[in-house]
C-alpha cells in the first residue's frame, strides 16, 4: 500500500514539474542584437521525459528560437527529425540543406541552448555556447525551419499554440 502511494505521488509530481514551463533566455551574443520580446514558451515531452524547453522570441520581422535540451542529443538526429519533418510538411526539396545542417548542428548535451536567428529575407543565424555556430544563406531555409515548430500541421500543435502565446500549459 506504501509502496503505491509513493509510485503514485512520484507520477503526480512528474506530471506537474512536465507541466511547468520554462522561458529559455537568449544568450546574450544575441540579446544584444536587437529588442526580442518572448511570444511564447513550452516544452516537448515524451511520455513523462522532458525532451527540451522552448521559446519563440521576436524583434521587429527577425524571430529567433532558444531551445534547451534536456538530453543529450547526436547532431545526426537533429539534421534527420529536422529534415524529416520539413519533408512531412511538404516543404519542396529539404535535402538541399541537409549538408548545410550537418556542417552547423552541433552534438548537444542536456543543459545547452541552440538558438536559431531568422531575418525576413536574409540568412538564417545559428549560436551555441554564446558563439555563431554556422549561417544558412538561403532566404527559403528560415521558413522551412521553422515551420518544424510553427506550421499548423506540426506534429506538435500545442507546442506550437504555446511558443506563438495562444495557451498556457
Amino acid at each position: 500500500m506504501m509502496r503505491a502511494a509513493r509510485l503514485l505521488l512520484g507520477l503526480c509530481l512528474s506530471a506537474f514539474l512536465i507541466a511547468v514551463r520554462a522561458e529559455v533566455a537568449l544568450p546574450a551574443v544575441v540579446a544584444r542584437s536587437a529588442a526580442w520580446e518572448a511570444v511564447g514558451s513550452g516544452s516537448l515531452n515524451w511520455f513523462v521525459f522532458r525532451v527540451y524547453d522552448a521559446t519563440l522570441w521576436r524583434a521587429g520581422d527577425a524571430q529567433a528560437l532558444a531551445i534547451r535540451y534536456a538530453r543529450d542529443i547526436p547532431a545526426s538526429a537533429l539534421v534527420d527529425v529536422s529534415v524529416d519533418e520539413m519533408q512531412r510538411l511538404g516543404v519542396p526539396k529539404p535535402e538541399r540543406w541537409r549538408g548545410a545542417m550537418r556542417a552547423i548542428f552541433p552534438d548537444v548535451q542536456a543543459g545547452e541552448v541552440l538558438v536559431a536567428v531568422a531575418r525576413p529575407a536574409g540568412a538564417m543565424r545559428f549560436f551555441h555556447r554564446e558563439s555563431t555556430i554556422g549561417t544558412v544563406s538561403d532566404a527559403d531555409f528560415g521558413d522551412a525551419f521553422f515551420s518544424i515548430w510553427l506550421d499548423p500541421r506540426t506534429r506538435e500543435p500545442a507546442l506550437r499554440d504555446r511558443l506563438l502565446g495562444a495557451s498556457q500549459p
